[in-house]
């Protein structure tokens, strides 16, 4: 039997689940809670306690899950009965399982979810003015740190976007592009995969040429799928691009879309590799990466860190 991800904190407490839920021990899928049954909130806590990030589930399922996932955006941006907390939680949830099935199988289902998950993002964000900084916030483990990367692509690329008033459709590719721009990293080799917590500039230029491949890995992934359009995958194909043709396709010219997706994922590494604080890392943006990206842009980035309580 095959297993998709389903984040723990997409679960509610004392709900009746339309699938069975599975829990990953020694090795081993073992069935934590039947379909029909819920899972009390002792329990769940424990589970989380236990720093248990996933459930899974059977991939015949996965028609259910995605169900479910839908109301829990729903309940995410409804906020009954839920505090704001609670809905980021949950909103963050959903983001992470479609990040985590696109990983695995990047099918029209996990891309669908991917949609919804940006979108929902999006309209959290307009709802709740603390939760970008809330998001951004947020400490990672380990073996989160790709996922929470993205995640925070997706939202600072979004103001960002908004904030020069590029069109609402095309920032709604942008969202579900920023979820799943690092969707190769995981297909790496293990010791190449590790450079992801090294900073770009520190990078030798072999290590440089084996981190790019990502790039590549994705773009084969997505290619020729109908139902992603082609903006999406060359805002993929390209997030790793900059003015200077430093790039690993050495482009130097970059559509509006491309370079708000850009200079945020150089900046999020910046803050995740260097382990700086936003605004450490966007005094030495400011220094470092004039030239990779346009200057104006830049400046409306600041407004944007600005706005959103990070500088």
């Amino acid at each position: 039997m095959e297993y998709v991800p389903l984040r723990i904190s997409t679960v509610g407490a004392n709900s009746e689940l339309t699938f069975d839920l599975y829990i990953f021990f020694k090795d081993q899928y073992l069935c934590y809670v039947p379909k029909g049954k819920s899972i009390d909130e002792e329990k769940l806590e424990k589970l989380i306690h236990q720093s248990i990030t996933d459930f899974y589930i059977p991939k015949d399922q996965i028609d259910n899950v995605n169900v479910y996932l839908d109301q829990a955006i729903q309940m995410a941006l409804c906020k009954e009965g839920i505090s704001s907390e609670e809905s980021i939680d949950l909103m963050e949830g959903v983001a992470s399982t479609a990040i985590e099935q696109m990983q695995s199988e990047p099918n029209e289902k996990s891309y669908s979810m991917t949609q919804k998950a940006a979108k929902g993002l999006r309209e959290l964000m307009t709802q709740n003015p603390s939760a970008l900084k809330i998001l951004f916030g947020k400490k990672s483990k380990e073996a989160d740190q790709i996922i929470n990367h993205c995640i925070n692509v997706c939202t600072l690329a979004t103001k960002l976007a908004e904030h020069i008033k590029l069109p609402s459709d095309e920032i709604d590719e942008l969202a579900t592009a920023a979820l799943i721009h690092d969707i190769g990293l995981p297909h790496l080799k293990r010791e190449t995969l590790e450079l992801f917590s090294k900073d770009r500039e520190e990078m030798k230029n072999e290590e440089r040429f084996e981190y790019f491949k990502h790039t590549k890995i994705s773009s084969q992934l997505l290619s020729s799928k109908p139902f992603i359009s082609k903006q999406v995958e060359e805002l993929i194909e390209f997030h790793e691009e900059n003015l200077q043709g430093t790039g690993p396709f050495k482009k130097t010219k970059l559509s509006p879309l491309q370079e708000c997706l850009n200079l945020v994922n150089t900046y999020d590494k910046r803050v995740f590799t260097k382990k700086e604080t936003p605004a450490e890392a966007f005094k030495a943006f400011q220094i470092d990466y004039i030239g990779m990206f346009n200057l104006e842009l830049i400046k409306r980035f600041e407004l944007v860190l600005k706005e959103e309580g990070l500088l």
